[in-house]
This record gives C-alpha cells, structure tokens and sequence, in this order.
C-alpha cells in the first residue's frame, strides 16, 4: 500500500515522502497515529501545496531577518550620562537600555538574547561596538555612544 508521510518516522520515511509499507503496519500504526495518510491524488496535492507554503514563509522570515540587520547595520545610538572626571559614568548602559533606544528610534521589538553587549554592560564615556545577532546568518554591528551629560 502506498502512502502519504505527514509527520517523520524515524528509519522509515520522511515528512512528504510517499512510501510502500505493508497493509497492517498503515492500518494498526500510521494511520491511527496520523503519521500518514494512503495515497491519493488530493492527499499528494495538498502535501505539495502545504510545503510550498512552508518554504515561502521561511523564506519571508528569512528576508525580513535581513532587512532588519540591513537597517541596524552601522547606525549610532547615543547616551548622555552623568560621569566623573575619570570617564567613568555614574549608571551603565544595559541590554534593555539598548532595546528601549531601537524601539524608540527604528520601532523595532527585540529581546536581551538579540544584544550582545562587551562584557554585559557599557560603563564609560566611549563608543563602543554592539552586536545585534537577529539569527546565524543576520547579525549587524551597532555602535553606542555615552556622552557626558
């Protein structure tokens, strides 16, 4: 019998496959499980269409991650802080300081796992170098200034 893989089973088939399997191990396992479907035209239609659904949206994901490292990438974001005479500020920038700022001036919604800051925090009148890790493959360098107040 010929059926239609919706979920992967392992060591047998994959999502989307379409695989021979004896009568009793699709009737007493696959099918009540909903693992798979038997094969037919529409069911193979629908499976085709749902991937390609999938794909699109990873894709759009994939886009919109980049777009988002694309209008970070090298921008400035400044602070001004009360600091004394050794360049040393009296309140150190954090992740959610960092996040409120984007929010505020590019109306983007990150997470403290998206901001890398060096060493956890920013504590002296410098600019410094961020990293906004958005996925593996979307990162952009944001660089923060302190200014003394």
């Amino acid at each position: 019998m010929k059926v239609l893989f919706l979920e992967n089973v392992v060591h047998v088939a994959k999502k989307g496959e379409i695989k021979e399997v004896k009568v009793g191990y699709a009737q007493n396992m696959l099918f009540p499980k909903k693992l798979a479907v038997e094969l037919t035209d529409q069911a193979e239609k629908q499976m085709k269409n749902k991937i390609k659904k999938d794909e699109n949206h990873r894709i759009e994901l994939i886009e919109g991650r980049h777009s988002i490292a694309e209008k970070l990438n090298h921008k400035k974001i400044s602070f001004k802080l009360k600091a004394d005479s050794s360049w040393k500020v009296f309140w150190w920038i954090w992740e959610k300081d960092v996040i409120r700022e984007i929010k505020k001036q590019f109306k983007l919604d990150l997470t403290k796992k998206h901001i890398d800051l060096p060493g956890g925090h920013i504590k002296k009148i410098w600019e410094s170098e961020v990293f906004i890790k958005l996925w593996k493959d979307a990162m952009a360098k944001v660089f923060i200034t302190i200014e003394s107040e």
